[in-house]
């Protein structure tokens, strides 16, 4: 019960996500569905004021209304004794001829004690605002897939915990949510995953015919030759992420040079509004990156934006100092390594002084060393040049994509181990090898090929140094800290990596 004075929001059509578990003769059953369920309010003395969820005032809160997903019904409450909610009479009507009388009177009576919520898995929306030939049966499920979007998927894309804020949350969603062809393929994304992970036949339906909607209203867009807005950019930059997130890089490739045209019609990134621009690195660069191949756009960016990364106290990192002589950097490289040093120590700083990045800033950094780093590979790179390249790509990967690293990084930890051999024969005792080593049994993903050949590796070198138990773990992460490490954001990921080499050792 809220107190006197408070306000009460209550959403239009509250659904919820079921999980089932029966039991049949060919055995036990689990399976999701989505419910809805009528909301009872407490009576108000004035009308209910409803606010439309419209294209002029989708974004009015903060965070609240990107949560929402629908529109939302204030209702204003001060507890009294007269504005109790009478006890419903024990007639002996039937039910049904009750509910019946109940629903006209509902309507002759506007000051009712009860807000009216339908109880079919109905949306209650603008027709502007979603789109109008939704398959009947995607209506009851849509409020389910936009929350999962924003909640799990949106959630997902941003997880350093120094980030100021989340712009998929803050600045994408609001987006999408005024943006057909966008929305549809955020719904076609939520439905795709919940299917792959509940097997559910009417997601993959769902998610087949959003997808198709949204292409079709994308290419008609892109046909028209009208310049492209800021969110048909992000709708492209989004069908690009997904896929290189899947594994599908030639489909990604495909739209991310064709967001990179549209970026260059609209006059570059710098064109491109504040909130948006990350969006529309992620989508030029994310597959570029996964995939090793020279960045589609340049526009600039050349490393720290302002000469550094404005935190939230307003101060900047100080210069990262670092002895590279033993460790045989090259030339041509040590001015990208020093950097991704700098970056290293101000994610460190951060998460240990509790202060707060800004978002925009640091990926700015992030995707302008990616930038430099698959810009300056070449075919008359030696394989020691072009292992610590690669690996210097996956160690920014390992702080800002830590939780998919090893989904996405399959093609870069091959690259990684056909290049590295060079290493391994002159230089396998070095502490940079044993770094660059490290560095590949993160990325690597468990069970493959791969991972055990990093694993064997990193079992005979670090045999070479003694380093065994607890004490050999600390020993090898300052090691690794002499080259670049962050405890604060790979010490549980490294350490689980550790106690992987002490067990290929003992084999």
């Amino acid at each position: 019960m809220s107190d006197k004075g408070e306000n009460v929001i209550l959403p239009s059509n509250a659904v919820f996500l079921v999980h089932k578990v029966g039991t049949s003769k060919a055995g036990r059953g689990t399976q999701w569905e989505t419910r809805t369920k009528a909301m009872r309010a407490a009576p108000d003395p004035n009308p209910v004021l409803s606010i439309a969820n419209s294209k002029n005032d989708a974004v009015k809160t903060k965070g609240d209304a990107a949560e929402g997903g629908a529109s939302w019904e204030f209702v204003s409450y001060t507890p009294r004794n007269v504005h109790q909610l009478p006890r419903r009479p024990k007639d002996k009507e039937p039910k049904r001829k009750r509910r019946v009388q109940k629903d006209s009177n509902s309507h002759k009576n506007k000051n009712t004690s009860l807000v009216s919520v339908k109880q079919e898995p109905k949306l209650l929306r603008d027709p502007d605002l979603l789109p109008p030939d939704l398959p009947v049966a995607l209506v009851g499920h849509a409020l389910l897939y936009i929350n999962f979007f924003f909640h799990s998927i949106a959630a997902g894309a941003y997880t350093l915990p120094c980030l100021l804020f989340n712009p998929a949350k803050r600045d994408w969603f609001p987006r999408m949510m005024q943006d057909e062809a966008w929305r549809c393929i955020i719904l076609s994304l939520s439905a795709s995953t919940l299917a792959s992970m509940t097997g559910s036949s009417s997601n993959y339906v769902d998610s087949h015919a959003l997808l198709d909607e949204a292409l079709r209203q994308l290419k008609s867009r892109v046909a028209s030759g009208a310049l492209p807005s800021d969110q048909t950019l992000g709708a492209i930059s989004c069908l690009s992420m997904w896929n290189n997130e899947q594994g599908n890089h030639e489909k990604a490739w495909i739209h991310a040079k064709g967001l990179a045209e549209l970026v260059k019609l609209r006059g570059g990134f710098s064109k491109i509004s504040d909130g948006m621009r990350s969006k529309v690195y992620r989508g030029v660069f994310d597959i570029a990156v996964n995939s090793d191949r020279p960045p589609l756009l340049d526009d600039g960016l050349r490393g720290y934006p302002s000469g550094a990364i404005v935190s939230e106290d307003g101060s900047a990192a100080d210069d990262s100092e670092l002895d590279t002589s033993e460790c045989r950097i090259p030339l041509r490289l040590s001015s990208m390594f020093d950097d991704v040093v700098q970056f290293s120590s101000t994610v460190d700083d951060a998460m240990t002084r509790n202060i707060k990045l800004d978002t925009n800033y640091l990926y700015q950094l992030v995707f302008g060393l990616y930038n430099r780093l698959l810009s300056c590979q070449s075919d008359d790179m030696s394989g020691c040049d072009n292992s610590l390249r690669i690996c210097l790509i996956l160690y920014i990967k390992s702080i800002v994509s830590h939780d998919n690293l090893n989904t996405t990084s399959t093609h870069l930890v091959r690259k990684l181990q056909a290049s590295i051999q060079d290493c391994l024969d002159a230089h396998s005792s070095t502490p940079l090898t044993r770094w660059k080593l490290f560095v590949g049994g993160l990325a690597a993903t468990e069970g493959t090929t791969e991972k055990q050949w990093f694993l064997q590796k990193l079992a005979d070198t670090t045999a070479e140094k003694t380093l065994e138990g607890e004490d050999g773990w600390e020993s090898l992460q300052a090691e690794l800290g002499s080259i670049v490490w962050s405890r604060p954001i790979n010490e549980g990921a490294g350490h689980r990596l550790w106690l992987q080499i002490v067990e290929t050792r003992s084999q």
